[in-house]
């Protein structure tokens, strides 16, 4: 872990992806919502941006900045959900228009890449563009937090730190205890 918050500490710029990894079929609300405050500290005085393919809204209730936000899966609280055969895809697109803005800002700057939790579930959301963006930004270093998916292309190996675990209990177990420490 503290190798991961070095490379945010040295980043200037943070893009997050959060998966399904970090939703209740792998965890308790309770702990998604530490686990996303944890990250809230990570980030802190950090420019950032989070993608997430998740439509629980529990990411809205953490004290991440929802301005900073984009969720194009959808919203089961708006019952606009990508799964729902009158799915409005408008919703979030102009959110995603200025995360597309941000993202274009990063360019030749340091960014750690951190997903959580991604895996092949909507891989054309999350997992390749981030991949993608790691490739073309020879600055960034993509960290990967997966219980099965964990690996990065080889191209990306001397830039990439992969962790086999579930994102959640990662943050809260290790995070957690260190914050709690530091306190």
């Amino acid at each position: 872990m503290q190798e991961i918050q070095k490379v945010i500490e040295n980043a200037d710029v943070v893009l997050i992806g959060i998966g399904d990894e970090f939703t209740e079929k792998k965890a308790a609300k309770e702990d998604i919502i530490k686990a996303y405050n944890i990250l809230a500290k990570l980030v802190s005085g950090k420019p950032w941006f989070a993608v997430t393919v998740n439509t629980d809204d529990l990411i809205y209730e953490s004290q991440l900045n929802k301005f900073f936000i984009v969720a194009p899966c959808g919203s089961e609280a708006a019952g606009n959900v990508v799964t729902m055969e009158n799915y409005d895809e408008s919703a979030y697109l102009p959110q995603w228009q200025f995360y597309r803005n941000w993202l274009a800002s990063t360019i030749g700057k340091k960014l750690c890449i951190l997903e959580l939790g991604v895996g092949l579930a909507y891989p054309s959301v999350i997992r390749l563009p981030f991949e993608k963006t790691a490739l073309l930004n020879q600055k960034a270093t993509l960290v990967r937090v997966h219980s099965k998916l964990a690996q990065a292309p080889e191209e990306l190996a001397e830039r990439s730190i992969c962790v086999s675990e579930l994102p959640v209990r990662y943050l809260t177990d290790l995070c957690g205890s260190a914050a709690d420490e530091e306190s």
